[in-house]
């Protein structure tokens, strides 16, 4: 049978051998927690990274379309100037033209003169005025010719720096994956307690 000291004995052994499976217990249970909480901690720290970027991003938006703004008004400004010194060109082209018509006039009158010369005299001065008017009026186009051409580089050179613009915010972040989550340690077997009990 079974003497009092072996029991006792037995019953002391028996009582470890739980006390130490419940330790072993609790130590991957306080592990595994503070596993979840730094998974946790990982999960906020990646959530507000993901909204800073983001609002980071949208800033950079709206600063881009203060810039694309500023881009368009300044191609508007040296298209206003093209046209107002285009303006300028043909207000003195049509000055001259008039100047031309009023001397025309004045030198005219050919005298007491009649017949092939005076008609001769008097046709030189349209001549002239048609000749400088052509004059007047080739400057005048090719004035028209070059200020179209400054324009249209101008609309390219704004074109360029919108696409370089829109180009610096074109894709929105890409905040990449969440953390992985931690591989959590099983509690020990109840096979152990039985086997350290047997």
């Amino acid at each position: 049978m079974c003497d009092p000291v072996s029991a006792g004995m037995f019953a002391l052994q028996a009582g470890g051998q739980v006390m130490q499976h419940q330790a072993q217990g609790s130590a991957v249970k306080g592990r595994n927690r503070a596993k979840l909480r730094n998974f946790e901690l990982e999960n906020e720290q990646y959530k507000t990274e993901v909204m800073l970027n983001n609002n980071e991003w949208k800033n950079e938006v709206q600063v881009a379309d203060i810039e694309q703004d500023q881009v368009y008004q300044a191609m508007i400004s040296q298209w206003s100037e093209q046209d107002q010194q285009l303006d300028k060109i043909f207000a003195q082209g049509d000055q001259k033209v008039e100047k031309a018509i009023v001397e025309m006039y004045e030198n005219e009158y050919a005298g007491t003169q009649t017949g092939r010369t005076a008609g001769r005299l008097a046709g030189k001065g349209a001549k002239k005025l048609g000749q400088y008017k052509s004059e007047v009026l080739h400057n005048m186009m090719m004035a028209k010719d070059e200020m179209s051409l400054n324009q249209e580089r101008i609309h390219q050179d704004a074109a360029s720096k919108s696409r370089g613009i829109y180009e610096k915010i074109r894709f929105s972040p890409i905040h990449g994956h969440t953390p992985v989550a931690p591989e959590l340690e099983a509690k020990p077997g109840m096979g152990g307690l039985i086997l350290g009990l047997a």
